[in-house]
């Protein structure tokens, strides 16, 4: 007899959104156990999709850019569309597309609603915690991405349920960062530096919560101690036009390298000779879990997070958030390290990142939500009671 696969529908606001490691942790699952389809709220419609290109149906809800502050139409199209595909399992990302699929599971009667919290502070005001009233008494469970961001739920919201809240940490491609062929020196060269510069790295969004006024300033003194230093800022965002005429008002401003989105981002990772997360807010960022597989030396702020990927063992490498001075210091610090100690810290660290935040082990973990989930799903049709 044929077994039933699992219907799993993820719910995102938009195609391009949030960077997540959840899709390719999905995408893996056991095609004979599951059935994976993939909901945006809204468009436009992209050209190319994850899901699309692994033969998995894709459907937008509406092809406005925002359907506005609520769409009853889309809201509709969801509890038909979870009808038609008896979907066993929504998965809700983030909390606009939680709203709506409390409400549509509850429509559809879809057994079990899921909903993803990727960061810190996302109950930010009233009107969001009245609104988890309802989203978390529907939802099975709320599932975190640390367990800094389970806690701050569990602060910021009333009656929540804490059995209710699991957590699952966001994951990488281990293989992609640590199996790179790439030299250091090609690697230097690919970022328009000499093979001889001490370089430091950031990778990300060039925005508030990344905290990057702070490792400009922190750079500026590490530039006197150490004058091979080089900075490079991989990325782009909203702060970009503040962080370039912060640099060119500092001496070592030929030293700062704004370099925007780069593709190969694993090889590029090969051109760093430390990491540094200067972050002032963080769910589990997944460029630090990157730059650990890459096998990079990595300094990072105690927030969110951070402290659990890193662990015990790499905890002299937290500094404050906002302590540019502190930064510095760390900076400074492992820069005159021998080449023999900062390989012995970068091959630690990517050891953690394979037991730990690797796709295969984090995958089991989401497996494991899945199916325990629907089992008792299906216990309480049998029991009401």
């Amino acid at each position: 007899m044929m077994m039933h696969k699992t219907k799993i529908a993820l719910l995102w606001p938009r195609h391009g959104g949030l960077t997540t490691s959840v899709n390719d942790l999905v995408l893996g699952l056991d095609k004979s156990r599951f059935d994976i389809m993939c909901i945006y709220l809204r468009g436009p419609r992209a050209d190319q999709d994850l899901f699309e290109k692994a033969g998995h149906e894709v459907v937008y809800l509406t092809d406005k850019d925002r359907p506005g502050l609520f769409s009853l139409p889309a809201l509709f199209r969801l509890v038909r569309l979870l009808k038609q595909h008896r979907v066993d399992i929504l998965h809700c990302h983030t909390h606009t597309p939680t709203f709506y699929g409390a409400l549509a599971t509850t429509l559809a009667g879809t057994p079990v609603m899921l909903s993803h919290v990727h960061g810190l502070g996302r109950t930010r005001n009233m009107k969001r915690r009245l609104g988890n009233l309802m989203i978390f008494r529907r939802a099975a469970k709320v599932i975190c991405v640390a367990e800094a961001v389970r806690q701050d739920v569990m602060k910021t919201n009333w009656r929540v349920d804490p059995g209710k809240l699991l957590v699952l940490e966001n994951s990488v491609d281990y293989e992609r960062f640590a199996g790179v062929a790439i030299s250091g020196p090609e690697a230097k060269g690919r970022l328009g530096l000499h093979a001889d510069d001490f370089v430091f790295g950031a990778v990300g969004r060039l925005a508030p919560t990344k905290g990057l006024p702070y490792l400009l300033e922190a750079f500026g003194i590490v530039k006197q101690q150490v004058p091979s230093a080089q900075l490079v800022l991989l990325g782009d965002g909203p702060s970009k036009t503040d962080l370039e005429q912060q640099a060119m008002q500092m001496p070592c401003r030929q030293a700062i390298h704004f370099l925007g989105h780069r593709p190969g981002i694993a090889e590029l990772f090969r051109g760093l000779d430390v990491f540094a997360l200067s972050s002032v807010a963080e769910g589990m960022p997944r460029a630090l879990l990157e730059a650990m597989a890459g096998g990079l030396p990595c300094i990072a702020t105690d927030v969110g997070g951070i402290p659990e990927v890193l662990g015990q063992s790499d905890s002299e490498f937290l500094v404050p958030a906002r302590d540019a001075a502190a930064l510095a210091q760390k900076m400074i610090q492992i820069a005159r390290m021998s080449d023999q100690e900062r390989a012995a810290i970068g091959a630690k660290a990517q050891q953690r990142i394979r037991q730990c935040y690797s796709h295969d082990m984090v995958r089991e973990k989401l497996r494991a939500i899945y199916e325990s989930e629907i089992e008792e799903a299906r216990r309480r049709r049998r029991d009401p009671a």
